[in-house]
C-alpha cells in the first residue's frame, strides 16, 4: 500500500468507509481515517501524516489489528478484514503497481556514459544522489529520466512516469513538472558525475 500525500491517505479513507457501508457498518470519516491509520501501525491519522510517504505490506498483524479495533469501538463482529484491506488496496492498485513497471528505474551501477535523473519534491535529482532504500517511483519518485552521451551528442528519454500511477500521484507530479521542468536542465542532463 503507497500512500504518498494526505490527498492519496483521504482517498483510501472514503474507500474504506465506501466498502464498510456496504458491509452495513457506517463510521463518520473521522473515525475511518483513525481506524486505517491505527491498522497500519500508527498512532493516529496525524501521526501517519507524519511519516509520509509510506509504503506499507498488509500482513497479519494488519488484519487482526483492524478486526480488534472494529469490535472495540464499533461492535462491529462480522467483517473479514483480510478480504476488506486486500479489496481496499485492490481499489488504489494503479497500473505502476500492478505492472511492477517500476523495476528498471533503480540500477545498481551506470555505465561511464549514462546517467538517471529522479523528479522529487526537491526537484531534479541524479542516480549517485539517490537512497533507493527510502525513495520509489509512485511514492516519492515521480518521474525517471535515462540520459547518455555517445559519438552524435547525447539523448535523453523518460523511462517511467506518473501517468500509470494513482490520479493524486499523477496530479502532484503535474505540479512538481511545472515548477522544476519535465526534464532536468540541459546543462546538467548530460552530466555524468554530478
Amino acid at each position: 500500500m503507497k500512500i504518498s500525500s494526505k490527498k492519496e491517505f483521504h482517498s483510501y479513507v472514503s474507500s474504506l468507509q465506501s466498502l464498510l457501508l456496504e458491509e452495513n457498518v457506517p463510521i463518520k470519516t473521522s473515525k475511518v481515517a483513525e481506524l486505517l491509520a491505527k491498522t497500519l501501525g500508527y498512532n493516529s491519522a496525524n501521526g501517519l501524516y507524519s511519516k509520509l510517504p509510506i509504503c506499507h505490506t498488509l500482513e497479519l498483524v494488519n488484519f487482526t489489528k483492524f478486526t480488534n479495533r472494529l469490535i472495540e469501538h464499533h461492535n462491529v463482529y462480522s467483517i473479514n478484514a483480510a478480504i476488506l484491506l486486500n479489496l481496499l488496496e485492490t481499489q488504489h492498485e494503479s497500473y505502476s503497481t500492478a505492472w511492477e513497471s517500476d523495476h528498471k528505474c533503480y540500477p545498481k551501477q551506470l555505465t561511464k556514459n549514462e546517467n538517471y535523473w529522479y523528479l522529487t519534491c526537491e526537484g531534479w535529482l541524479p542516480w549517485q544522489r539517490m537512497d533507493f532504500s527510502k525513495m520509489k517511483v509512485e511514492l516519492n519518485i515521480f518521474k525517471v529520466v535515462h540520459s547518455s552521451t555517445h559519438a552524435m551528442g547525447g539523448s535523453a528519454r523518460p523511462i517511467w512516469d506518473s501517468s500509470i500511477a494513482s490520479l493524486e500521484f499523477e496530479n502532484e507530479s503535474i505540479k512538481l513538472e511545472k515548477k522544476f521542468g519535465d526534464m532536468p536542465d540541459s546543462k546538467t542532463l548530460f552530466s555524468i558525475s554530478y
